[in-house]
């Protein structure tokens, strides 16, 4: 069996786990959540767990470590698919910080699905998750951050040669059309 690694990003709030529950129903993949995966491996290392939100409060660098770390433990080899649940971008009190293609590199991502919506819907999504401790950002800033996510993802799969597909949140049949390789 060949197993397609797909990285499935958009800035946070967009409805990345949304649209996983939705092709769950109707395909069978394994799901690692980067965010997740970092923290297992702190965890591993004794270095403690830090909050979902508050990973941004520690070294981008480090973290990306940690993820490739634990993607390569928690990866099930057995799984036709494996979706990272993942960003391109991370919003840090310094501003924004692309994440190194490298590191997509390390993970073996075959292609990159980029979930993108409107900026005004993301931000009522983001202020109605009280789940959350996600930055406060206008619906202006939450634009500036999906377009950088945009090129960051262009540029990473750029130069790993690899396919990028960009679709609407609202757009679940292309995006599980691309995830179960019905195109590329």
């Amino acid at each position: 069996m060949t197993q397609t690694v797909v990285a499935l990003v958009g800035i946070s709030g967009v409805g990345k786990s949304t649209v996983l529950r939705a092709i769950a129903e109707t395909l069978v993949f394994q799901h690692l959540q980067a965010s997740a995966l970092i923290n297992d491996a702190r965890n591993a290392l004794e270095a403690g767990a830090v909050g979902h939100d508050d990973l941004r409060q520690v070294d981008i660098g480090d973290n990306q470590a940690l993820l490739v770390e634990g993607f390569r433990a928690a990866r099930d080899v057995a799984k036709g698919t494996v979706i990272l649940d993942g960003h391109t971008v991370i919003d840090t009190p310094n501003g924004l910080v692309r994440i190194e293609p490298s590191v997509f590199g390390a993970l073996g991502i075959q292609k990159f699905v980029l979930v993108v919506d409107d900026p005004d819907a993301i931000h009522r999504r983001r202020a109605a998750d009280t789940t959350r401790k996600r930055p406060v950002q206008s619906a202006a800033e939450l634009d500036k951050h999906q377009n950088e996510a945009l090129l960051a993802a262009y540029a990473a799969a750029r130069l790993l040669g690899i396919p990028l597909h960009v679709f609407p949140i609202s757009d679940l049949a292309g995006i599980l059309s691309v995830i179960r390789n019905d195109r590329d």
